[in-house]
């Protein structure tokens, strides 16, 4: 015997509201899975810095925003030069460019490791994007760990994503947000890895306003 299947339109007017109302609930609910609020952890000479837990990490992710005294290019084009990062950068005793095809990047850094942890190295790729209406300029970056060979007493950095985002606000001020959520690896405890969710992004943010300055 056939079985005759009901349509949207002849459900009971009080089922199809609840239905509808439902999936609204879900709709709205989705996004709050997958991004927690930031908080505020720092808010010191004009640098904040935020941290938020993400999903399936014990580590949680940073992002640190600050006015710099300097146009959005120049800035960029401070940021890229890789084999000059070491000399900004907070606990990273060595960088270098490794490949440049026009957006596109790679460099390799060395994160400095309290002993007896190795230090870690990395690879990123880098991508510049720009926002012709704003001016903003964003820097989305990844973890390459393959694009070069593993070094000797180095325990390579597998997992990272993060970006620079350059926002000109006047003539020779912009507004720099530096992101990144990385999962270092080789069992470092998680509680040394998030001591340094805050102070990374906050040094960083001071010594690239000072060498701005400069």
């Amino acid at each position: 015997m056939s079985r005759s299947i009901a349509s949207p339109s002849s459900l009971n007017p009080q089922l199809r509201a609840s239905q509808l109302i439902v999936t609204l609930l879900i709709a709205c609910a989705a996004p709050v899975a997958f991004a927690a609020d930031w908080e505020l952890n720092r808010d010191t000479e004009g640098v904040k810095v935020f941290t938020r837990p993400v999903a399936g990490s014990g580590i949680k992710e940073f992002k640190g925003v600050a006015e710099i005294p300097a146009p959005a290019e120049r800035i960029v084009t401070f940021i890229r030069d890789s084999d000059h990062f070491k000399d900004w950068f907070p606990s990273t005793p060595e960088s270098k460019l490794l490949d440049r095809q026009g957006a596109v990047s790679y460099q390799y850094s060395v994160m400095d490791a309290p002993w007896p942890v190795s230090d870690r190295d990395n690879v990123l790729r880098s991508v510049l994007e720009r926002d012709p209406a704003s001016g903003a300029i964003q820097i989305n970056v990844t973890a390459a760990p393959d694009f070069y060979p593993e070094q000797t007493d180095r325990v390579r950095v597998r997992k990272a994503r993060g970006f620079w985002r350059i926002e000109p606000l006047e003539k020779n001020r912009s507004r720099v947000t530096f992101s990144m959520h990385l999962e270092p690896g080789g069992g470092v405890p998680e509680w040394l890895s998030n001591a340094r969710v805050v102070e990374s992004p906050y040094e960083a943010l001071i010594n690239l306003r000072a060498a701005m300055r400069r």
